[in-house]
């Protein structure tokens, strides 16, 4: 058994998206995207209730589609500018993709943590934040026991604590910065950011060590 990972994401400031803008003004019910197979980027339908077609025609979408309850708005993206064009070209499609007031929530499944890492760090490129939602990986022998890690049980602070800690390479051996560097490119003490950072990897290994 292969045993690969599915991942979720939370990306804001993605300002070309018109799913994002979007989403600040409305709710979208669904959406779905296809990456173009000339020139890059997606085409993509998004559905919303029936009625602010006239509110959205600045986003640059075409309504294709409606019948007095909703509407299906069709847009095309570059793949500069778009999330959902760069994860297929690490070779994962995305499974699904959801929008609440301006953040993109993605899901794919990748074959390693090192796909991981570079799908981020391509979403990085093009847009303003990354959070990882969630990360699943099914195990090797085949059951349905599975290792997750909950985005949502550190906070903000706890998380970027973590972040920048890791990027920095405070984690590197040998260390490639020291906690007063971390502290200060956070703008916290030393003592906060040693708080922080402890209650987070106690949560990150709970997760881990109890899945």
């Amino acid at each position: 058994m292969t045993a690969g990972v599915h991942v979720e994401v939370v990306v804001d400031g993605v300002e070309t998206c018109p799913v994002s803008a979007i989403s600040t003004e409305c709710e979208v019910e669904s959406i779905h995207t296809t990456p173009r197979a000339v020139g890059g980027g997606v085409v993509g339908e998004l559905t919303v209730e029936d009625g602010p077609s006239g509110e959205l025609e600045d986003h640059g979408t075409d309504v294709v589609f409606a019948d007095g309850e909703r509407e299906i708005h069709r847009f095309v993206t570059e793949e500069a500018d778009c999330p959902c064009g760069h994860i297929p070209d690490h070779g994962c499609p995305v499974r699904t993709v959801s929008a609440d007031d301006g953040s993109l929530c993605l899901s794919f499944v990748a074959p390693s943590v090192q796909t991981v890492r570079d799908v981020v760090a391509d979403l990085e490129s093009c847009t303003g934040t990354v959070r990882l939602r969630r990360l699943t990986r099914s195990s090797a022998d085949g059951t349905d026991e599975l290792l997750f890690i909950e985005r949502d049980a550190f906070t903000d602070r706890q998380y970027e604590a973590l972040a920048t800690a890791h990027e920095m390479g405070y984690f590197d051996t040998p260390r490639r910065v020291d906690s007063t560097d971390v502290a200060d490119q956070l703008g916290i003490s030393g003592a906060t950011f040693s708080e922080h950072l402890a209650v987070a990897q106690r949560k990150l290994f709970d997760q881990l060590l109890t899945a």
